[in-house]
């Protein structure tokens, strides 16, 4: 299938693709099961700096409260287009703070940032869960988890009755986030069955790292959902190359290629749709305005996806298979669990008072 590029020129073509216009009125029929449309999430959350590669926090203020509210408003017009399913970039609630890992003011927004994470049950967390349940569709929000003294990176798939299906942490933040996020763990490492098939979840950078690609991979996705919190356009010259599209699309192809599974890839800015053999279907720009086209829509024939063998004994992610890695591993090597695979939790409390003790 061609792959279908959309940039400033083809505004007028989006507006109807992309749910820029009137929305369609939502009758609420019987889900067919056969076919799956899919809305990404391109737009920011609220006080979002803008533009895309602005990481200047000063004077800005996080709002979780407001996210919410667009994210439940773009649930809405989501539904009212047709779309089965809604995804949303990594941190969208209440926003992936750019430039942690070089903007030394970001310390002053930690005590902000902590207050406007999700926590699960509050009245933030409620409304996410009755705007899936009032517009019948699927919700995989991204989202700063609050639980106690610590935050996490987190994604969840709510079901179009309301329900939290599967609420994950990413297990390994990168580089600058492990100083404020905390680890999360193996078992939100699943796979979970729909009745269009099996769809797994991962975020960023997990997308390189076999800890987290493998076990995934190995329990047979039909829909992979690739959370990324914000993506440019190719050649920016001021995107670093862990931020650059070159390199996480590189990643989000090679997995799609490996699980031979469509991956719906969301960001702030550049996203698209690839399918199972790493080819770009649909892709906007991140050069597109967010207010013309927040939103982009895909559909794909799911036809008895629901029955999969949630396994492949003969597959490159099988048992057998990790069985032959670890026989091959280097006898030379050390076999020793290493500090960096032990979890790491960061308390924001902890944080803070270091804060205040060098102010």
């Amino acid at each position: 299938m061609k792959t279908r590029q959309i940039s400033n020129f083809c505004i007028g073509i989006i507006l109807v693709l992309a749910g820029g216009a009137n929305a369609l009125a939502p009758p609420w029929p019987s889900p067919d099961y056969n076919n799956l449309t899919v809305a990404i999430v391109r737009a920011p959350p609220v006080n979002w700096p803008l533009p895309l590669m602005n990481k200047n926090w000063t004077d800005v203020a996080f709002d979780l409260d407001g996210s919410v509210e667009k994210g439940v408003g773009l649930i809405k017009q989501a539904a009212e287009n047709g779309a089965n399913l809604i995804v949303f970039p990594e941190l969208w609630f209440p926003g992936y703070p750019k430039g942690i890992a070089d903007n030394v003011s970001i310390a002053n927004h930690v005590q902000s940032y902590y207050d406007n994470s999700l926590v699960e049950g509050s009245s933030q967390w409620n409304k996410l869960l009755s705007a899936a349940k009032e517009n019948h569709i699927y919700v995989v929000p991204a989202f700063s988890h609050r639980q106690g003294d610590y935050i996490y990176m987190a994604q969840a798939l709510i079901s179009p009755a309301g329900e939290t299906i599967l609420l994950r942490h990413k297990l390994r933040p990168s580089g600058g986030e492990r100083e404020i996020w905390s680890d999360g763990t193996i078992e939100g490492l699943k796979v979970v069955a729909t009745p269009y098939g099996r769809w797994g979840l991962l975020e960023c950078w997990e997308h390189f790292h076999p800890a987290m690609t493998y076990n995934v991979q190995s329990q047979v996705e039909n829909l992979h959902i690739a959370s990324f919190p914000y993506m440019p356009d190719s050649g920016n010259s001021e995107a670093a190359y862990w931020e650059s599209l070159d390199v996480n699309v590189a990643a989000t192809r090679t997995y799609a290629i490996n699980t031979q599974a469509p991956v719906a890839m969301a960001a702030v800015g550049n996203v698209r749709f690839i399918d199972g053999f790493g080819i770009d279907l649909l892709v906007i720009e991140a050069s597109v305005p967010f207010d013309k086209v927040p939103l982009m829509y895909t559909s794909f024939n799911t036809s008895g996806l629901a029955s999969t063998v949630p396994y492949d004994t003969d597959g490159e992610q099988s048992w057998g298979i990790l069985q032959q890695i670890n026989a091959g591993f280097p006898s030379y090597i050390p076999q020793v669990m290493g500090s960096y695979v032990q979890r790491h939790k960061v308390s924001i409390s902890a944080l803070l008072a270091g804060s205040k003790a060098q102010a």
